[in-house]
């Protein structure tokens, strides 16, 4: 930017400025905006001025280099009836405290050690799929990822399935995170304060889920049995400083932060992979002769990741083109610059994943799928910052190499066994949702696999 031509953007309404548009139809907006207006865009929201950042060296700026100036937007205050004071939420000393002490679960080792759990789900979970395969009728992809994901974090989360809670349990998740996503864009919490029939199913659902990790909490507490599962290593964690661990309020909140992020965030994305893979079988016919070489038909352990290299790099461009967190928004504390722009102390800042990981500007061809991007060399020649599906700096999702653990050894073991035929539209829509999900189900039949 030069700095003597100011910044131009969309008009939008008297008073209320973009904000309808960024309601109705968030990412066609966005996309729209930056393709006309540039990467550094300024968007009137209410009355003040907002800005749409769409460079690498914006993310650098405001997640890495300069990040401690940054905080979560209000917006995101509608997710605390359900996430507490979560890693999520929190900011400043409670975030680093929280961070400090769950970063140790999610070390490689501690991860490594579940893997066996995990394939255990996965495999128990292709039952299921043998039965879809011999039935030949077409089933829900995506209610059906959502499944596994929800029970490979129990199984992880508390070392087993919840029985009879578990359908209740799942479905409590869905309206949780349904009604968020439209809760965000609300002017106004009045309108939650009303005995709808939503918010009463809001309000259900939140108190179901809490009484159901309460409950567990509360039952570890008293049987102080050892469990080898990542509730046990949160329990034991201990602030390096006071020595002091969560109590239960905290354990709670982080359980429910976890959960809903990481179960809807790898279920979505497993649902993507399934419908893109079987769009792309040069690819998937790739992914397969390596795990048939590496696992020469047994079930993967720990020690195979490093090997699955192939399907590893074709979920990082999964998450490239459809990443499951696809934009954020942070509020400016004290005066800034960013890009030539002064950013003044109260100004919030969006920016989104997914366009940034398909502009043309950065990417060849940013529509393909090309797993081979993700090879040394390639990642080598490219900022870092263009890539941040988990986020980026000191607040990058703590349980990325879960997630992607768990894609790999799910999506190994799925198209190993089975052959997926797409039964639904084959290129859906977006929704306007907190996760970048499809608009309508994907829906698939099964067979077993055909071996050439």
């Amino acid at each position: 930017m030069s700095g003597s031509e100011p910044l131009r953007g969309p008009k939008g309404y008297p008073i209320l400025g973009v904000l309808p548009m960024l309601k109705n139809n968030t990412l066609k907006f966005l996309k729209e905006t930056v393709e006309t207006y540039g990467d550094l865009v300024p968007l009137r929201v209410l009355m003040q001025t907002a800005y749409l950042l769409n460079h690498p060296s914006h993310v650098e700026h405001v997640l890495q280099r300069n990040h401690k100036n940054y905080r979560k937007t209000p917006m995101l205050e509608k997710l605390r009836p359900v996430l507490g004071d979560g890693l999520f939420m929190s900011e400043g000393e409670l975030w680093t405290r929280q961070r400090n002490l769950i970063q140790p679960s999610f070390h490689r080792q501690r991860i490594d050690a579940l893997a066996g759990r995990m394939v255990e789900v996965v495999a128990d979970w292709m039952k299921q799929w043998q039965r879809h395969a011999a039935s030949s009728k077409p089933f829900n992809i995506s209610d059906d990822t959502s499944f596994l994901t929800l029970e490979i974090a129990l199984q992880t989360f508390f070392g087993a399935s919840l029985g009879q809670d578990g359908p209740a349990f799942a479905e409590a998740m869905k309206v949780v995170h349904d009604v968020s996503a439209k809760r965000i864009w609300n002017l106004t919490s009045i309108t939650e304060l009303l005995p709808t029939r939503e918010n009463r199913a809001f309000k259900q659902a939140v108190a179901l889920l809490h009484a159901v990790v309460g409950r567990i909490i509360t039952e570890r507490r008293q049987t102080k049995a050892h469990h080898d599962d990542l509730l046990a290593v949160l329990m034991d964690a201990r602030d390096s400083e006071t020595n002091e661990a969560m109590n239960d309020k905290q354990l709670r909140d982080e359980v429910m932060t976890l959960m809903l992020a990481g179960h809807d965030t790898t279920a979505t994305m497993m649902a993507w992979a399934l419908l893109i893979l079987t769009q792309h079988p040069e690819h998937l016919e790739n992914m397969r002769h390596e795990v048939d070489t590496v696992l020469a038909g047994r079930l993967p352990e720990a020690a195979d990741l490093k090997n699955l290299v192939v399907t590893k790099r074709a979920i990082q461009e999964i998450a490239r083109l459809r990443p499951s967190f696809w934009w954020f928004a942070r509020v400016a504390i004290a005066d800034d610059v960013i890009g030539g722009q002064p950013i003044k102390a109260g100004t919030t800042v969006f920016i989104s994943q997914y366009l940034i990981q398909n502009s043309p500007k950065l990417w060849d061809e940013p529509e393909k799928f090309d797993p081979d991007r993700f090879l040394p060399e390639r990642i080598a020649q490219r900022s870092r910052f263009a890539y941040f599906p988990f986020g980026a700096g000191p607040r990058v999702c703590v349980g990325s190499n879960f997630a992607l653990m768990e894609m790999q050894f799910s999506l190994a073991m799925m198209f190993r066994m089975f052959d997926v035929k797409i039964t639904s539209d084959p290129n859906p829509q977006f929704g306007n949702l907190i996760t970048l999900r499809p608009t309508d189900d994907i829906w698939a039949t099964v067979s077993p696999r055909l071996r050439h």
